[in-house]
């Protein structure tokens, strides 16, 4: 999805998607923030950027999916709910493990 056109105002200027200041339809990054638009946004701000970063930093990537002005916002409820899902069942995987580990140790440790 482009972003450059999107957000037009009265003056044929384009809002920023970040800092929402009038930007020339022809600039590529905001004079104002610096942020880049259409096939200038950062990475991290794409639907591929937000899977590398739901493997790389985890439930921490909703920040940036939350942030992004590519993912429609319907996409970034099913992300959420998606990452949410994940993260408690990797939760709850771990707590698991913990309690079969006390479990298997608990006889090792008596008799210290």
């Amino acid at each position: 999805m482009d972003i450059q056109n999107n957000n037009l105002n009265e003056a044929g200027k384009s809002i920023c998607w970040s800092c929402k200041a009038s930007i020339d339809i022809e600039d590529n990054f905001c004079r104002r923030c610096g942020k880049g638009r259409g096939k200038f946004t950062p990475w991290y701000y794409t639907y591929w950027g937000a899977v590398i970063l739901i493997f790389a930093i985890g439930p921490f990537s909703l920040y940036f999916i939350w942030k992004s002005p590519l993912i429609a916002h319907g996409a970034k409820w099913a992300y959420t709910a998606i990452i949410s899902i994940i993260t408690w069942y990797v939760a709850l995987t771990v707590y698991h493990m913990w309690i079969f580990i006390q479990e298997f140790m608990a006889p090792a440790l008596m008799y210290q």
